[in-house]
């Protein structure tokens, strides 16, 4: 299952990035190069065009494309055979990861994605003794949130006798337009309005009950230059792991929202309209995606969500003085700075007393004041979980998640020289017993 290289006498250890193409893949996959010396990785992706320009921007001999259409049994499998790990960045994953994990359980090759949603968790859940039979490891949720927010939850929890509740919220916005990048994909819009679609799950008192997705608010307190920011209770894959991973967890919420805050409402808007028929997936991502970039929409039903939407947020208090018009602004292509976030509160208690832990960061996406790129602050993740997964840093076989199965103190050590922005700032976890 090896090549070797007869130059050097290294035995390579051979990775296929599925859908490498993208913005996420490209990161881990020259990460990952710059991580592992023994490793080629085999860019595999449906847009041949796209592979071949990743591999010219890499320059590095130990890459190359290749092209595959996930829905296309037998190529995968050719494409897959004699790997060591696959690396699944199509998306969304309720529709892209069980044809590639299929493949990896046939083909006999670790697997690992950036699993985000609670319903691709489970639907990889119930491979599990597939993949344990078949000797080899899934790992997924490998990106930002979930991943990077993980490793900090693992973190905390290794530290405390009992876990009783998780508090983990993201926020993410359209990037400012910059020369030699691309902004976004359809996987990210149609996660996003998946995400603000019908129902979901929260663990509360240990049982999982159902709530509306993405409708659900809270303020909470992230630094500047975010402050305080209202975020929406969603259904990520945490739902869906979490409890399996650590024991007697009691209650989890998972919150998201996006910046500024009228994307909250366009995504509602349309997605609502998206369940009652008014149009397909594909029209409203074709729409949202026109006007993230500024150009004219081919349909103009999808207007009517937007309208609901933000009337929806009007009423419902969500919105601040400035906020209307920075929308505004960003239609019309004045594009103000963007703003991620990360924030994680672990409670439980250590030698009988409650505890505390919290951590969290904001920083600018893109422009000139930016301090985090989404593409790097995902991607790098990745590169670290597959590095540790191919040293054997990671034990399976079977199904894993990285809050379950990752040194916390090794990652770290991995990541902290790639400057991902705000690794540092999340490392600064306050501890205060209640």
């Amino acid at each position: 299952m090896t090549a070797v290289d007869s130059k050097e006498g290294v035995e390579m250890k051979k990775i296929i990035n599925v859908g490498g193409g993208g913005d996420m893949g490209e990161v881990a996959t020259k990460r990952l190069l710059h991580l592992m010396e023994d490793c080629e990785v085999v860019i595999a992706d449906f847009d041949l065009r796209r592979a071949d320009e990743v591999v010219k921007l890499i320059g590095s001999p130990r890459v190359k494309a290749a092209q595959v259409d996930i829905f296309d049994n037998q190529r995968l499998r050719e494409i897959i055979r004699g790997s060591q790990l696959v690396i699944n960045s199509t998306g969304p994953y309720y529709r892209t990861g069980r044809p590639v994990q299929e493949a990896c359980i046939d083909e006999k090759a670790d697997y690992i994605d950036f699993g985000d949603t609670d319903v691709a968790a489970e639907d990889l859940f119930s491979l599990e003794d597939r993949f344990r039979e078949a000797g080899i490891t899934a790992l997924t949720c490998c990106g930002s949130a979930p991943g990077l927010s993980s490793v900090f939850v693992r973190k905390c929890i290794l530290q405390l006798d009992e876990v009783d509740d998780i508090e983990i919220a993201w926020v993410t916005g359209s990037t400012p337009p910059e020369e030699g990048k691309t902004k976004g994909g359809r996987a990210v819009i149609e996660h996003m309005i998946f995400e603000c679609s019908g129902n979901t799950h929260t663990l509360r008192g240990g049982k999982l009950v159902e709530i509306p997705n993405f409708k659900i608010g809270k303020v909470l307190d992230f630094p500047e230059p975010l402050g305080p920011f209202m975020v929406f209770q969603c259904g990520h894959a945490e739902m869906a792991t979490y409890p399996r991973f650590i024991p007697g967890l009691k209650n989890l919420r998972i919150y998201g929202s996006v910046y500024p805050p009228p994307l909250n409402g366009i995504f509602r808007g349309i997605a609502k309209q998206v369940e009652k028929g008014t149009f397909d997936m594909r029209a409203a991502v074709d729409f949202i995606l026109a006007m993230d970039e500024g150009t004219k929409p081919a349909i103009k039903r999808p207007y009517l969500g937007v309208l609901f939407g933000v009337l929806a947020q009007l009423m419902g208090r969500e919105l601040r003085r400035g906020d209307l018009k920075a929308l505004v602004r960003e239609i019309m292509g004045k594009y103000e700075p963007s703003i991620g976030a990360l924030y994680i509160a672990v409670e439980g208690k250590r030698d009988g007393r409650k505890l505390r832990m919290k951590t969290a960061f904001a920083g600018y996406q893109g422009g000139p004041h930016g301090v985090v790129d989404m593409n790097d602050v995902t991607g790098t993740p990745m590169a670290v979980f597959a590095s540790m997964l191919l040293e054997g840093k990671i034990k399976g076989p079977g199904v894993l998640a990285p809050e379950g199965c990752v040194d916390p103190d090794e990652f770290l050590r991995i990541i902290k020289p790639l400057d991902v922005g705000g690794i540092s700032e999340l490392d600064a976890i306050e501890t205060m017993y209640l």
